[in-house]
């Protein structure tokens, strides 16, 4: 049997009816009534409880696990307003899953959680290869949720993900697991057994002048730079002032010009946008920035956007044991898709090049990813980015 995979995805109006229907589709690729393992990624705009009845009404006795988007990933392209629904049958990849609760209180002990409630389940004797996180994109802190994880699973265990998402809204979004709905979670995903595993992740961004250091900070708050108040990087090179940055949406001006934090002996930068400037010229971030990090202006275009999501797939290929991959995911950046706007589709085509016409690739736009850094994994430590393509492949 090895690895077999089925997608399916609706767009149907009613909640139930577009959960059912999804997952009638999934199972009818999948050619079988009996998956171990269900991936749901759906907008935000759906009921979900309903949604997630009608998926189980058809596929009611194996694990469940998903989350909302800000888009949704197929082989096909990328869409919105749909729910996809993947399905998985293996004797060889095998799947536990987890759940953390309560990321605004201690993210930390959620990431905790998340990985000991797949750690217990997972069976005795086999290898274990990564663990997936789907957290809520709008609460709790996600450098601390990869914290948590690697305090059970070892600091060099590869850990990859997305952050849920709600339609560009960045109101509420939530976390499936099983037959329930969860806001402020995280759904862990430990996969083990006799598979290959590959993780491609990168941005394409590229960085502007010499380099500022971070001289006071709060968690995700960047507060000076150099002394100054952070958001005078920006006067420096578009000449706009603090007022007029609190004045305008500041995320707007990131997708094009993000910072880039440097990460000691690797090659990319961290990814950071800054989502908005307060009173005090603070620019307050969508990821941790520590105190002495190095900081520039980044830049980037549609063109090296795309060499970036073809170099994100190439590593991820080039890291399975028979280079051919049975499943991909992809979890990209909402600030890549409004980037690359009614050409979004290109960017999935460059994957699926990279993978072949028959490879199933299933995904979502997120608030955020979580990926190693460098070409080998497992000596890679594990990051929270923003505005990267992260691709994860599993070979049999």
């Amino acid at each position: 049997m090895a690895i077999k995979v089925g997608v399916g995805k609706s767009k149907e109006i009613d909640s139930f009816a577009a959960g059912s229907l999804a997952a009638k589709n999934a199972l009818s690729q999948l050619g079988s009534e009996h998956p171990n393992l269900v991936f749901v990624f759906a907008s935000s705009r759906f009921d979900h409880q309903q949604l997630i009845r009608g998926i189980k009404s058809i596929i009611s006795d194996c694990p469940l696990v998903g989350c909302t988007t800000a888009g949704e990933i197929t082989s096909l392209g990328p869409d919105k307003k749909s729910v996809v629904v993947m399905v998985i049958e293996s004797n060889t990849l095998y799947a536990a899953v987890g759940l953390g609760k309560n990321l605004s209180k201690d993210s930390r002990r959620a990431g905790q959680e998340a990985a000991h409630d797949t750690l217990v389940k997972t069976r005795q004797g086999l290898t274990r290869h990564a663990f997936m996180m789907l957290s809520d994109g709008l609460k709790g802190n996600g450098v601390d949720i990869i914290r948590g994880v690697q305090e059970v699973l070892g600091t060099s265990f590869p850990i990859v993900g997305g952050s849920a998402a709600d339609d560009f809204l960045f109101s509420n979004t939530f976390q499936y697991y099983d037959e329930n709905v969860y806001q402020d979670s995280v759904c862990g995903i430990l996969f083990s057994g006799d598979i290959s595993i590959g993780i491609g992740a990168r941005h394409g961004w590229y960085p502007l002048g010499k380099p500022r250091i971070v001289t006071a900070a709060e968690h995700n708050i960047i507060k000076k730079l150099d002394g100054k108040p952070a958001a005078r990087i920006y006067e420096d090179y578009f000449g706009k002032r603090v007022a007029d940055l609190q004045n305008e949406p500041m995320a707007r001006m990131s997708v094009m010009y993000p910072l880039g934090m440097s990460i000691p002996e690797e090659e990319e930068c961290i990814i950071r946008n800054a989502m908005k400037v307060d009173a005090e010229g603070s620019l307050v971030c969508a990821g941790e920035v520590p105190k002495g990090s190095e900081i520039r202006v980044m830049m980037g275009s549609k063109e090296t956007a795309l060499k970036a999501a073809q170099k994100a797939a190439e590593i991820a290929l080039g890291a399975l044991r028979k280079k051919k991959a049975s499943l991909v995911f992809v979890f990209d950046s909402v600030s890549r898709e409004r980037l690359f706007g009614l050409k979004s589709k290109e960017e999935i085509e460059v994957v699926q090049k990279i993978f072949g016409p028959q490879t199933p690739i299933v995904g979502f736009y997120t608030y955020g990813e979580q990926a190693p850094l460098g070409a080998t994994i497992n000596l890679g430590q594990t990051f929270f980015h923003n505005e990267t393509i992260v691709v994860f492949a599993i070979g049999e």
